[in-house]
């Protein structure tokens, strides 16, 4: 008995600096999952590679602590994380001219006419059964006084309170002398929605058209199935936003399930979001829907918004913006509407890194990324590219590496990877037990003993 609690204290004492020599032990490529070679010519004292979609969807930490760069002996080099965000400007309104137009409609040999009349005695001829549907007409021009031509991502209108639920589409047409048209939408949704305290709105059109004296000053907005009372008060013009894709990289959502008016997806882990892109899985689908996040798998659901998805010709709902909270799951219901068997497509959009580090070492390089046990290592910039340099190497001019092969590293093993504090936290608490269960066996082989002694004397 003496010979074995001396084993366990013996244990014990060493379990702690077993578990610390193997906290000091300096990273290998073999602890995390995956890795890509780096292409490098020439030589600089710099480089830089955009993270790849698959970086992203593999790490285990939102942070990208686990990730890290190797040189051909296996050693960790110097870098850096920086978002490839580009400065979000808010769309700028310019109200437009806006006049109601009188319409006519008649029949013209058996078939549904439409006469549009121009300010100036200018006419529009509209023949088909379609017209008959056409409620409204509106003329839209440039306002007075603006020289510069202007880029038009979006028109925005503005209408009177009707007290009812509708539903219009519109037609939009461009010219530049009030005679030649070119279609630049065709139903385009617009709607008033209201349900209780509730209110979905869908006020905007995809323009995409530059106005100017030059080119095209007009817009023609024909208006179909809007309830009679409808009228436009005000139009603005809304010029083109950032180019998303350019400074973030969509990660699509996996579907876990899809009912015929309710889907929900997710991602396998959770992600620093700055956007939802989600739009109808069929094309010429207008989806009133509500939007519900939970940040974790095992988190509540939380209500994000009710909106409009819709994909009709070639327009299509603008990404929803968020605030690069953690999010890990979607679920979207559809409002008195459903999709059948064509769920909406969901994509995530997370801000796009670039990787810079200093080369050390012999190549090839190789990004390394996929282990839970992995502590931040990433500096900031200014630590890769002292003051004085910066003017000379700018993410501008720096050389970028080539992405080559894709490996399998440590595999998915290293995704539930625990790090050395967790591990010999783990294997302290099993000797703890191993001592209590150790003791109660000795106190029990103790009692016996005893026991034994007390039934031998006479």
């Amino acid at each position: 008995m003496k010979g074995l609690m001396s084993f366990v204290v013996m244990v014990a004492l060493w379990l702690p600096m077993g578990g610390y020599a193997e906290e000091t032990l300096p990273d290998s490529p073999q602890d995390y999952a995956f890795g890509m070679t780096l292409v490098t010519q020439g030589a600089s004292p710099f480089w830089q590679v955009a993270l790849p979609t698959q970086v992203y969807e593999q790490t285990v930490w939102p942070d990208l602590r686990d990730v890290r760069v190797f040189n051909a002996q296996g050693e960790t080099m110097p870098f850096a994380l920086t978002p490839q965000q580009l400065t979000q400007q808010a769309p700028r309104p310019v109200a437009l001219k806006v006049f109601p137009l009188d319409i006519t409609h008649e029949k013209r040999e058996g078939q549904s006419s439409l006469t549009v009349k121009m300010p100036g005695g200018a006419q529009i001829q509209l023949n088909g059964d379609e017209v008959s549907r056409i409620s409204q007409s509106f003329l839209v021009a440039l306002p007075d006084g603006l020289k510069a031509p202007l880029a038009v991502a979006q028109l925005r209108l503005a209408w009177p309170t009707l007290g009812q639920n509708w539903q219009a589409k519109v037609d939009l047409y461009a010219s530049d002398d009030l005679k030649n048209w070119q279609t630049i939408a065709q139903a385009a949704p617009l709607m008033d929605l209201t349900a209780g305290n509730d209110r979905l709105k869908l006020d905007t059109l995809s323009a995409g058209v530059t106005l100017s004296d030059e080119g095209p000053r007009y817009l023609l907005m024909t208006v179909f199935d809007a309830p009679a009372p409808f009228s436009v008060l005000s139009v603005e013009a809304l010029s083109s936003t950032v180019d998303l894709t350019n400074a973030y990289s969509y990660l699509p959502a996996r579907k876990e399930k899809a009912e015929a008016n309710q889907a929900v997806y997710s991602w396998a882990n959770p992600q620093p979001l700055r956007a939802l892109s989600l739009n109808p899985g069929a094309e010429s689908e207008v989806l009133p829907v509500e939007i519900d996040y939970r940040h974790r798998a095992d988190e509540p659901w939380q209500h994000l918004q009710k909106t409009v998805l819709y994909r009709v010709s070639d327009m299509q709902s603008e990404p929803i913006m968020l605030n690069g909270e953690l999010i890990q799951a979607i679920r979207i219901k559809g409002i008195n509407t459903s999709w059948g068997d064509t769920p909406p497509e969901v994509q995530g959009l997370r801000v796009s890194q670039t990787l810079v580090f200093i080369p050390q070492g012999a190549g090839p390089f190789m990004v390394a990324w996929g282990n839970k046990a992995a502590k931040p290592q990433a500096m900031a910039l200014d630590m890769i590219i002292p003051e004085k340099l910066r003017t000379r190497y700018t993410l501008d001019t720096l050389p970028v590496a080539t992405e080559a092969d894709t490996l399998t590293l440590g595999g998915e093993a290293r995704l539930t990877a625990t790090d050395p504090a967790e591990r010999r936290s783990q294997m302290m608490t099993m000797l703890i037990w191993g001592v209590l269960v150790i003791g109660v066996l000795a106190l029990a082989w103790v009692a016996l003993r005893l026991w034994r002694e007390v039934k031998a004397k006479p």
